[in-house]
């Protein structure tokens, strides 16, 4: 298959190129402009070589150098009638030349479609290949409680992001402090069971984005810094030892794909993917300053919270 590719793909780097001057000029303002340029062009200078020889012929017999103007817009006329005559005895060669042309166009656009339906096919065999690197539960975060101030009725946290590539929390922390002490999560849930990536399990990919509590509507919610500069997700990223089925930058590339539905909707339903956004349970137990607690999701969709363990 990647030989028949390949070889495609070399005889379509002539055709190509040609397919795309055919229907400019026979498809675009700009070309039917340049072909009639070239058409009167022709008929300029094949008026003028006419004048040319018949005042040639002048002076060889009277010496005369100049033709009579009559005469001129004679050989005018009548080379206009040879050219149209001409166009009109050689129209089975130019139906032949358009047929030929527009054969290469049909050609090169039958190899563009058997191109793009292969690459298609790795694509979506590659995406399969990612969600199945993702298909188990992970850390999100650790939200530390650093205040509760009964007073404002706020809630101060640290939240640590877990990094998958590290194997270990982030340095960096984000700290946040929202009015109210429960704390709800407003998460990004992909739906793979009717796209053409889905796996054949029921596999939902859960990213919680947003905070918000009972004095915050989910709209004037905290965003949660759980992407990275490229817009991945800490807990997609992978160590390349632990990536199987792909390399790391195809890994990486396709992952990029996954992670745009998270913030172009649009893009996710043309996908066939089922996205949608939902609200998580809060915090169970009473909040407490010093309290940890970790943040988990699961592939079929789930978020849930833990209390963090020593060991």
């Amino acid at each position: 298959m990647n030989d028949s590719q390949e070889l495609l793909k070399q005889i379509n780097w002539f055709l190509d190129p040609v397919a795309d001057f055919i229907l400019f000029l026979f498809t675009t303002r700009t070309g039917y402009i340049l072909l009639l340029i070239f058409l009167i062009l022709y008929l300029i200078f094949t008026v003028m070589n006419a004048v040319r020889v018949r005042r040639l012929a002048h002076e060889a017999i009277s010496r005369n150098l100049k033709t009579p103007f009559p005469e001129k817009i004679y050989i005018t006329i009548s080379e206009f009638v040879k050219a149209f005559m001409g166009i009109i005895s050689k129209l089975p060669v130019l139906l032949a030349v358009f047929l030929i042309l527009f054969g290469i166009v049909g050609l090169s656009t039958a190899f563009n479609t058997i191109d793009d339906f292969i690459e298609n096919e790795k694509r979506i065999k590659e995406l399969k290949t990612v969600v199945k690197n993702l298909d188990k539960s992970y850390i999100v975060a650790k939200f530390e409680i650093t205040d509760v101030n009964y007073v404002n009725d706020t809630t101060s946290l640290n939240i640590y992001y877990y990094d998958y590539a590290l194997d270990d929390y982030l340095p960096d922390y984000q700290s946040v402090s929202i009015k109210g002490k429960d704390i709800y999560f407003l998460n990004y849930v992909m739906n793979f069971d009717y796209s053409e990536i889905e796996t054949g399990r029921k596999i939902n990919l859960v990213l919680p984005y947003k905070i918000f509590s009972e004095k915050v509507s989910k709209d004037d919610g905290i965003m949660l810094q759980t992407t990275d500069s490229s817009g991945i997700p800490y807990i997609f990223r992978r160590d390349n030892d632990e990536i199987y089925g792909l390399d790391s930058l195809t890994y990486y590339s396709r992952l990029e794909e996954i992670a745009e539905f998270m913030t172009n909707p649009e893009k996710a339903r043309k996908e066939g993917v089922r996205s949608f956004y939902a609200a998580a349970p809060h915090f169970i137990n009473r909040i407490q300053k010093g309290q940890k607690i970790v943040v988990w999701v699961e592939q079929t969709g789930g978020l849930v919270l833990k209390k963090e363990r020593m060991f």
